[in-house]
């Protein structure tokens, strides 16, 4: 039996999940890519509700096991992501693929490598929960990318950082007030890069080097982006009113 006790990131616990769903990930593409347009969107469509149902029982979890707390509420960037997804499954438009790409991607790839859930005990609900719901945001979005089904491009970014000047603040402030650290805007998951941000340049400087570190990820992201643009071209309609509005 698995000892009901946290583990540590990239220890023998950690590394088995990262081996699970690199192939879960690996038979998801390929399915994918060898099903028809119809079967493409219903995928999408299952992840949403399937993200939103894990949401949804955690929620409940939390309630009934007596664990629920300011901690609880779905606050972080991933939580985002399942309306996200939603959005792009039934509306897809350039703000949606924008923003699976240069944040849900990024934040739940990151999450799976360096995850803040290490304390759950393993084998327990919240344990397989995280793993789970993470790894299904990164099946997703990467499924879109490898058959070049999201529509955008380095001049859409302002997209995203709109969307953080809207959730940042009110996110701030929640964690301010209740002494929670949703988006890891106070401080970093220990053991992390961004631990090393933290105690070089202390709480002062961290949010400031935080934003470098995402413009980075941009960057690099986009480049990968325009050497794969330069193979085929896209395969997704915008439909029309939400292309002249958000275009």
């Amino acid at each position: 039996m698995w000892a009901m006790n946290g583990f540590s990131i990239f220890d023998s616990i950690h590394i088995m999940w990262l081996i699970f769903i690199a192939v879960f990930l690996a038979i998801s593409l390929y399915f994918y890519h060898y099903s028809s347009n119809e079967k493409q969107h219903l995928f999408q469509k299952s992840v949403f509700w399937l993200l939103l149902f894990l949401e949804v029982a955690k929620q409940l979890y939390l309630l009934v096991t007596n664990q629920y707390s300011y901690w609880s509420p779905p606050l972080h960037l991933c939580g985002f992501g399942i309306f996200i997804i939603g959005w792009h499954a039934y509306f897809p438009t350039r703000t949606t693929a924008t923003l699976l790409y240069t944040l849900t991607l990024p934040g739940a790839a990151i999450a799976l490598l360096f995850p803040g859930w290490t304390i759950d005990p393993v084998g327990g609900f919240l344990h397989f929960h995280s793993f789970i719901f993470h790894a299904l945001l990164v099946v997703v979005v990467a499924a879109l990318i490898f058959e070049k089904q999201l529509v955008t491009a380095f001049t859409d970014i302002w997209r995203s950082v709109l969307f953080l000047l809207v959730t940042v603040p009110p996110v701030y402030i929640y964690n301010a007030h209740f002494h929670t650290n949703f988006m890891f805007l106070n401080r970093p998951v220990k053991g992390t890069p961004l631990q090393w941000l933290y105690d070089a340049f202390g709480a002062t400087g961290y949010l400031a080097n935080l934003a470098g570190v995402i413009v980075s990820i941009w960057i690099v992201l986009y480049v990968l982006l325009a050497i794969q643009k330069t193979t085929t071209h896209y395969r997704i309609n915008v439909p029309s009113f939400y292309y002249v509005f958000f275009h």
